[in-house]
């Protein structure tokens, strides 16, 4: 363990480096769009609930954190605009009943969305994305609201529009530079639902360029006269639902610090407790030779039966084996002429090349072959291995 303690120690000082640097860094600009009331980063909508009556001074302002049948059920709204600004808003069948009754009774109802949900086949009406230039260029109908110089928009806001819209029962309110609706109207009995086809207009970061602001404010201005504001805080706070575990640690800066720090400290005790209780590694025993113990059998099997012409054979047999593989040696049939090429070929001198080819024509032919001669035969081959490989030979 000594040997690793230099690059524990580097280790160490590279992650608590890394750890001040994270720390100490700036904040990112959070480009979330999460579209709540309470959230400051671009795509929150803090200045819209915070400046609201700027455009309606009279209206009382509350929040509503649940479904809108949960909101509107058994009680009387009038003159009430409800606002939805959210990512999507999947509307249930219910829901849309309980709104329409609450549109009869006199209240409007304002929603600015990418997704419509569910509602979308009842109101008839699909959304689509201009990618041409003119689909970010906007304006009123109405005479009043109209303005000489279309309105342009930034990060790709203003280029949602409705692409199919029930014309018998809707008033087109907004346009594209394309003439394809933005922003539209339905009637029911005394109050009106009002629909723009993105939330992006009512964003901090729209609200914070004065023709955004401007824009959004006469949107929005379709909704005076009513006393009170309803601002649905359940459909932006579902965009934003996170089962993680880890999201407290991690939304505030201070509680992430604190966490790697943990996970830093708890690295250190593990090496630590390692060094301390490391067990013994037991001494494992070597490997047998169970080759050279086969050998030894056979040999001794051989040795019993006493039969040294067979073995001579094998030993022969073995060995023209091995002059075939190493020197690519013929030795089909062996003459006298065999030991002047096993001299050429693999370097050993004649008066060995000459036992070696004696021994190889001889012996086949005998019908016994007694000890020294096996002896002789065994030690023929043994200098032949040995100055081979002493001389260095090479095959040809």
């Amino acid at each position: 363990m000594k040997g690793y303690k230099l690059y524990l120690i580097i280790g160490s000082i590279l992650i608590l480096g890394y750890l001040i640097a994270q720390y100490n860094k700036p904040t990112p600009t959070n480009w979330a769009p999460t579209y709540a009331t309470k959230d400051k980063i671009p795509y929150g909508t803090y200045i819209l609930y915070n400046r609201i009556k700027d455009i309606l001074p009279l209206a009382s302002i509350q929040q509503s954190k649940t479904a809108v049948y949960t909101t509107l059920k058994s009680k009387k709204f009038n003159k009430t605009a409800y606002i939805i600004v959210a990512q999507k808003t999947d509307i249930s069948k219910t829901d849309l009943e309980q709104l329409i009754k609450y549109m009869q009774a006199g209240n409007d109802v304002f929603i600015a969305t990418y997704d419509l949900g569910k509602i979308r086949k009842e109101l008839k009406v699909q959304t689509s994305t201009a990618m041409a230039p003119e689909g970010s260029i906007l304006n009123f109908t109405n005479p009043e609201l109209k303005t000489d110089a279309n309105y342009g928009f930034e990060r790709g806001i203003g280029s949602q529009y409705f692409s199919k819209v029930d014309t018998s029962k809707t008033t087109i309110l907004g346009v594209n530079g394309n003439n394809r609706p933005n922003f539209i109207r339905y009637n029911y009995g005394k109050g009106n639902l009002y629909l723009i086809a993105e939330p992006g207009f009512y964003t901090n970061f729209n609200l914070l360029d004065k023709y955004g602001a401007e824009y959004a404010a006469k949107t929005l201005s379709y909704l005076h006269g009513n006393k009170q504001l309803i601002f649905d805080e359940y459909f932006s706070a579902q965009k934003n639902t996170t089962t993680d575990m880890l999201r407290v640690f991690f939304k505030h800066p201070e509680l992430e610090f604190a966490y790697y720090l943990a996970i830093f400290s708890l690295i250190i005790f593990v090496l630590y407790d390692i060094k301390r209780r490391q067990r013994i590694i037991p001494i494992a025993d070597p490997l047998t030779n169970s080759s050279l113990a086969f050998v030894n059998v056979v040999g001794s099997v051989y040795y019993h039966e006493r039969n040294n012409l067979d073995i001579a054979l094998k030993k022969i047999n073995y060995f023209m084996e091995y002059l075939r593989a190493r020197y690519y040696l013929k030795t089909n049939d062996i003459d006298s002429k065999f030991a002047q090429v096993l001299m050429e070929k693999t370097g050993i001198n004649e008066a060995l090349a000459k036992t070696l080819t004696k021994h190889f024509i001889q012996t086949p032919t005998m019908g016994d072959l007694s000890d020294t001669q096996l002896i002789n035969l065994n030690e023929s081959i043994e200098q032949f291995y040995k100055n081979t490989q002493s001389n260095g030979t090479r095959t040809v």
